[in-house]
């Protein structure tokens, strides 16, 4: 498999987004949430998507230049109106805002409505790690978890991800979905005719499988079972009931009505720890945590205990160095859409 370099990747996924009448800077940061997602192994919300993106953007269903607007709540919360922006756009704001209300309050909460998908939910904390906050991101997306006992999807996947800031040389970010396999992953296992691992999806009839198409046409089964189904209902409260754009319960059928309608929410809580202990006791705490994990007894045959966000960071280090490796899939989808857009033969892949 060729390595795609990442400044290649971004360029064509920039220019994409401006032949649907995305803005240019907006479209360059999109692109970059994309690729980073791509850089740390998240390809579920990598560049593969960008071909849902472009085919929201051409049928209006998404709005290439939104106007997003900030409706005050009081001193540490506020709602954003995404007035069916793309999502990266919709969450720069949101966090925006709450890091702002956090740095005199302490703590913010920021809801997102009427938005689009938003891509790798950590990278949002991410970015809030550049300013020493601590950032919890959530969204809600379309059903593909049923409640414990039953059939019917009726809650997303949906991640939620915490960013927090020390002094160890990687991101301690910790960002996962409810579901025991992204949703994206699944989408790429029935592109390549692959085989799904067992215990991880189910069928229409609620029937354990291992193929990809009838997992996207069933269910996927939750993380630890009763426990993820009761995060993901946490997380559709919170992102999806409080932000006045829930998904819960939507029919296969009826996702892209339903998002043209009421769109996707997110939520956003910031935390500045200046306003609770020194930043530098607090760092400094962290990264004891961090290297007591590192150093404590391991199963045998363990070399390495890794910590959240330690994994990503060295693939993205190494893939900043020698480029990208994407699926076969992927690769078609990425290709189709330049040459669609005109966007320059070089810039292929």
């Amino acid at each position: 498999m060729s390595l795609i370099p990442p400044e290649h990747l971004t360029e064509l996924c920039a220019q994409v987004l401006s032949h649907y009448g995305v803005p240019r800077t907006d479209a360059d940061f999109v692109a970059r949430s994309l690729v980073e997602s791509d850089l740390r192994g998240i390809h579920s919300h990598g560049s593969m998507r960008l071909g849902r993106y472009a085919k929201e953007l051409d049928a209006g269903l998404t709005s290439p230049d939104a106007n997003i607007v900030t409706i005050e709540k009081g001193p540490a919360c506020a709602s954003i109106d995404g007035n069916g922006a793309l999502g990266q756009l919709v969450a720069r704001q949101a966090l925006s805002v709450g890091i702002e209300k956090a740095r005199s309050a302490g703590t913010a909460s920021v809801t997102c409505c009427q938005s689009r998908h938003f891509g790798a939910a950590g990278n949002y904390c991410l970015m809030a790690l550049e300013e020493n906050i601590m950032a919890m991101s959530m969204t809600v997306s379309s059903p593909r978890i049923a409640p414990t006992g039953g059939i019917q999807a009726m809650f997303g996947t949906n991640p939620i991800a915490l960013g927090v800031p020390g002094n160890h040389d990687f991101p301690l970010v910790i960002d996962l979905a409810m579901s025991s396999v992204a949703a994206g992953n699944i989408e790429l296992a029935a592109r390549a005719g692959d085989v799904l691992p067992k215990g991880v999806a189910r069928d229409m009839a609620g029937a354990p499988t291992t193929d990809p198409q009838e997992a996207l046409d069933g269910t996927i089964v939750p993380i630890g079972e009763h426990k993820g189904y009761a995060l993901t209902m946490l997380i559709e409260i919170l992102a999806g009931l409080l932000a006045s754009s829930p998904y819960f319960g939507v029919s296969r059928e009826n996702v892209s009505q339903h998002v043209e309608e009421k769109g996707i929410g997110h939520f956003f809580l910031c935390i500045d720890p200046t306003q609770f202990i020194p930043l530098e006791v607090f760092k400094s705490q962290v990264t004891e945590m961090v290297n007591a994990i590192k150093v404590s007894p391991r199963l045998p045959g363990v070399k390495e205990i890794f910590v959240p966000g330690e994994l990503e960071e060295k693939r993205r280090r190494h893939r900043l160095k020698h480029g990208i490796p994407l699926a076969e899939s992927t690769r078609s989808i990425l290709n189709s859409l330049g040459h669609n857009c005109g966007v320059n033969n070089s810039l292929h892949i």
